[in-house]
């Protein structure tokens, strides 16, 4: 096996550990899904010598901030010894709106990221097929379903705006499966857009909860105007916990993400064989 190929299996290999811990609630390794990427990113280093100029930048601006949000968050995780916490603190009440555009905020880098992704596909030669072209209606057609539920069970309440960023993400990522040929990187970008997708939900439900809901494991709650009580709990959960839908959910988006860029990058940089040139027939 070649060196890309150990890359690659090094990659899947990280990320289903990290898949199994989260799942467990006792990470097996808690660097897995860091040297996944890191792993992606040695690919990239390793199999794009020859790709174009642009889908190289493209593809390493998301690698790299896929990389260093793994990273931070690896390196400011504090272990609290396994305690709860309670603490009383000064934060004013903020606006809906303000409250959307502060959790958009958040969530860019990772967009950003999803849309270098899309973009390193799109700058591939383009070509237009019936199954890529089915591919984006019915994508498209989710995400926009999707979005409109969400917004609709919240009973308008969140500024439809936050919905906007990701979405819009989601739709250039479909859009961009109906223009490659590719069904390696079809299968990538439509794992880019259920991604994106999925942090739309977490964009509505920060602008939704807050100020009005209390924290279950972990979290913020505004009592009076003025004053916050946050709330933390570092017991792992259960296995049934995890598998409940929405826990489910929550720890599988880390390994839709990598999935996704890692079918986008194979797919971005694979070289076809070239058939070999037939031989002159020998002259008498």
């Amino acid at each position: 096996m070649s060196i890309r190929g150990w890359l690659l299996l090094a990659c899947a290999g990280f990320g289903v550990t990290h898949l199994v811990g989260e799942l467990f609630g006792t990470p097996l390794l808690p660097s897995a899904e860091l040297l996944a990427w890191v792993a992606l990113a040695a690919y990239l280093a390793v199999a794009g010598r020859d790709a174009p100029l642009r889908v190289r930048l493209a593809l390493g601006a998301g690698l790299v901030i896929l990389i260093v949000l793994p990273a931070g968050a690896l390196f400011s995780t504090v272990d609290s010894g396994g305690f709860g916490w309670v603490a009383l603190s000064e934060a004013p009440r903020q606006s809906a709106l303000d409250v959307a555009a502060e959790a958009v905020r958040e969530d860019a880098p990772v967009l950003i990221a999803y849309a270098c992704l899309a973009l390193a596909a799109l700058f591939l030669p383009k070509r237009r097929t019936r199954a890529g072209i089915a591919l984006a209606v019915v994508g498209i057609g989710v995400a926009v379903a999707y979005a409109a539920v969400e917004v609709w069970h919240r009973e308008g309440f969140p500024p439809v705006l936050a919905a906007v960023p990701p979405l819009l993400v989601a739709v250039l990522a479909f859009l961009v499966a109906s223009r490659v040929s590719s069904w390696v990187l079809r299968a990538g970008l439509a794992l880019l857009g259920l991604a994106a997708v999925a942090l739309l939900g977490d964009v509505l439900d920060r602008v939704y909860l807050y100020p009005f809901y209390e924290p279950l494991d972990g979290g913020d709650a505004f009592l009076e105007p003025g004053f916050r009580y946050s709330t933390g709990n570092t017991a792992a959960p259960s296995l049934a916990a995890t598998l409940d839908p929405p826990a489910l959910g929550f720890a599988l988006i880390p390994v839709i993400q990598l999935a996704a860029a890692a079918a986008i990058t194979a797919g971005c940089l694979h070289r076809p064989a070239t058939p070999p040139e037939p031989s002159e027939p020998a002259q008498a």
